[in-house]
């Protein structure tokens, strides 16, 4: 997204917006990605007037289309205002008290000095790393040092720093692992929640791949009726031939539980059939999943 200039004294950074002491009467979100749409749907339930503004067609664009778009929609029944596709030039004709910049992170390395170990950093401010997370001098040999989180900006996941430690202390103690970082599943705590593992149905077309996709819906499940949580979406996807689990995109109320499992039956290279022959405890909302693959 084109930024504007960002002097105007109404802007603010996420941690500044929560450092406050009274709550904006109107507040502006430049960016409808997982800060910008968390933030969102907690200042709304705050009572504040808020409106997002995004560049990009759709909402958090590592979600599945139709996933994020349910999601927008159900927030804006609740009041929160969205202008996609709209780029902001100038910060003047923004109508808000707060403007919370919200356009993306980057990895904090300034004053880190890992030049002196002779490490180049990459040119958007990370760190270079092998597989083991070891950080690499220019030649493109490992050095000493290990740089595990955001500063590597592989997968800037809380989740993905932690399992990044793990693979690093396991190298250091020369045991061997089976951790799949190309298996990372991420979530974004709006009310409902979204969350996702693995491709979106747009990534699997795109890249030629012949896939089934199998749904399921919150409104249909027992639990979710029970608790007033009827708003919810689920889509897996899954090899056409081999049946192998794809992935999994869903919003309703603790979908990061539901893709959670997912994401375990994936590391696992779990098939719908096996899927479709576990046994999930009713009642509770883990029945979405099997639901999704009864037929």
């Amino acid at each position: 997204m084109p930024l504007p200039d960002i002097n105007d004294p109404r802007v603010v950074t996420s941690t500044e917006l929560l450092q406050r002491t009274s709550l904006p009467r109107k507040l502006a979100i430049i960016g409808a990605g997982v800060i910008g749409m968390e933030f969102a749907s907690v200042f709304n339930r705050f009572g504040a007037e808020v409106t997002v503004i995004e560049y990009l067609k759709e909402c958090l664009p590592m979600v599945d289309g139709d996933i994020a778009k349910r999601l927008r929609k159900l927030l804006e029944k609740r009041g929160i205002q969205f202008r996609m596709k709209t780029a902001v030039q100038q910060l003047a004709d923004i109508d808000a008290d707060v403007i919370l910049m919200a356009t993306g992170r980057q990895a904090n390395t300034a004053g880190l000095n890992v030049e002196a170990a002779g490490i180049t950093l990459a040119a958007n401010g990370t760190i270079p790393v092998d597989d083991n997370f070891r950080a690499t001098v220019p030649d493109g040999f490992p050095s000493g040092l290990y740089a595990i989180g955001d500063v590597n900006g592989r997968q800037m996941l809380a989740h993905a720093a932690e399992m990044q430690a793990v693979r690093a202390v396991n190298h250091i103690l020369g045991r061997t692992d089976g951790i799949r970082f190309d298996i990372m599943p991420a979530a974004i705590f709006t009310d409902p929640e979204a969350a996702c593992v693995g491709p979106t149905e747009e990534t699997l077309k795109n890249q030629g791949v012949a896939y089934c996709c199998h749904k399921s819906f919150w409104r249909a499940n027992g639990k979710a009726l029970a608790m007033g949580e009827t708003e919810g979406l689920l889509k897996l996807f899954s090899a056409e031939e081999s049946g192998c689990i794809l992935g999994c995109h869903a919003f309703g109320a603790h979908a990061a539980d539901i893709v959670q499992e997912v994401s375990a039956l994936m590391c696992r290279d779990t098939t719908i059939a096996q899927l479709r022959d576990m046994v999930h405890i009713h009642p509770t909302l883990s029945e979405i999943l099997p639901a999704a693959v009864l037929i």
